[in-house]
């Protein structure tokens, strides 16, 4: 190989995983900032390096989790009750919606504090309204056991989820908790108006744990909670109750402030989360995935009969002496535009990534195999018939070699196919190199050179 940190050829049957290759930088000489995030996804339009057009399959790559949505809340204009008011993307979002979600131990531990409360007050002053209000905490209960009941089987398949139910459910039950506190507090019976100031300050640290992923909403939540209680005690028959509005702000305020603190020390964490998975799952250099990030992706898919896959190694010719002559920071320029070409070349269906050094793997599936050699040749030709400006007046050239393997005329397994896209690439620099070659058993050719 002509890049300094290439391996020897795997032999036929060798494992095919990270440790059984040489350890690579992971840019040209040292470690950056990716020049340009977009690099890591495809384009669809057509440029004059691409004339052929190629189709792959219209479906996204299978998703691992569910997403999380708002939508009925911002349809009828709530949304900017749920969303955080952080600069955080849309994944992080989800994640926090996801977190607003009613547990159905955590609802049903509440609802049962509320009804023994109510058990009590049908014992000690029967009425209709407390009566009223046992039906109600049952509907409610029942009610968001069902929507949890609801969302397990489209959490199960990574589907969307509307967390506006479970939200509403939510805002329901504090809104109903309220109510009876307002009705017990503005009574005459003390047992129950300690209960019920007992329960209230009971819920209101649950409830500002659980939902500081949207800290309106957990504030909303909250003052359904405390204002009621405290309206029913300025209208009891205990005037000294009414000192309660004088605790009220403060303890409002200093609910408010720990539910931010918690909410951006959560967002912080999720974003160093996603940064530290984009560090490892991507090449710093050029912004597409390395090899860790390849082996992720390979995991992820999801074989399903009569799929066809195809990966398509590729390796740069003469690239050592661009390094050579003009310095590492040219090569890195080069490997930046080759990148380019190369995810520019496979679109939104590819998977690219940098294997190590100057050399590339891209991953296509649900096409035959004319149309991986053909693309696999305008690969080829994309990168060894433009020039590669590495400053103002200064272009180079490189040449490239490309193999690949398809599943499952070649192979059975992503294993398998790996491991012969690299024979099939290393026939191709034996061929003379700037080819593309696929995969041939021993003794017996099934490929043409370019």
């Amino acid at each position: 190989m002509p890049a300094a940190g290439k391996t020897e050829r795997p032999a036929e049957g060798q494992a095919c995983q990270s440790d059984l290759y040489a350890p690579v930088a992971a840019s040209n000489r040292s470690q950056r900032p990716a020049k340009s995030a977009d690099l890591a996804w495809g384009f669809t339009r057509s440029t004059p390096h691409f004339p052929l057009t190629i189709s792959f399959d219209s479906r996204r790559m299978e998703r691992d989790a569910a997403t999380y949505t708002i939508s009925m809340a911002e349809r009828v204009g709530a949304g900017r009750l749920f969303r955080s008011s952080l600069a955080i993307g849309n994944d992080i979002q989800s994640r926090l919606y996801a977190q607003l979600l009613n547990s159905p131990s955590a609802a049903l531990m509440g609802s049962l504090c509320s009804l023994i409360i109510l058990t009590t007050a049908n014992i000690r002053s029967p009425s209709t309204v407390f009566t009223v209000f046992t039906v109600l905490e049952i509907a409610v209960a029942l009610a968001r056991l069902l929507e949890w009941q609801r969302r397990r089987a489209p959490e199960a398949r990574a589907a969307t989820i509307d967390v506006s139910w479970s939200a509403l459910l939510s805002i329901l039950w504090c809104g109903l908790q309220g109510a009876l506190a307002f009705t017990i507090m503005s009574g005459s019976d003390p047992v129950l108006q300690v209960l019920s100031a007992t329960t209230v300050m009971a819920l209101l640290g649950p409830v500002c744990s659980r939902n500081y992923a949207a800290p309106a909403f957990a504030m909303l939540l909250l003052l359904l909670l405390d204002l009621p209680f405290v309206a029913g005690a300025v209208v009891s028959d205990q005037p000294w109750l009414s000192v309660i509005v004088l605790l009220t702000p403060p303890f409002v305020f200093g609910a408010r402030q720990i539910i931010n603190t918690f909410h951006e020390t959560l967002s912080k964490s999720l974003l160093a989360e996603e940064e530290n998975l984009q560090l490892a799952l991507h090449d710093s250099l050029t912004g597409i995935y390395n090899r860790h990030g390849m082996d992720e992706r390979l995991s992820r898919l999801v074989a399903r009969p009569g799929q066809t896959m195809a990966i398509v190694s590729l390796d740069l010719d003469g690239f050592k002496g661009i390094n050579d002559e003009y310095g590492h920071g040219a090569g890195d320029s080069v490997l930046v535009e080759v990148a380019r070409r190369i995810t520019l070349g496979a679109g939104e269906k590819g998977i690219v990534a940098r294997m190590g050094g100057d050399e590339f793997m891209v991953v296509v599936r649900d096409c035959d195999v004319d149309h991986v050699r053909r693309f696999g040749e305008v690969l080829v030709e994309a990168i060894c018939d433009e020039e590669f400006a590495i400053a103002p007046d200064i272009v180079v050239r490189v040449g490239a070699s490309a193999g690949f393997a398809c599943l499952p005329e070649d192979a059975l397994t992503t294993h398998e196919l790996r491991i012969r896209a690299d024979r099939a690439l290393y026939d191709a620099k034996d061929a003379g190199k700037r080819t593309c070659r696929r995969y041939r058993e021993a003794g017996r050719s099934i490929d043409r050179p370019v």
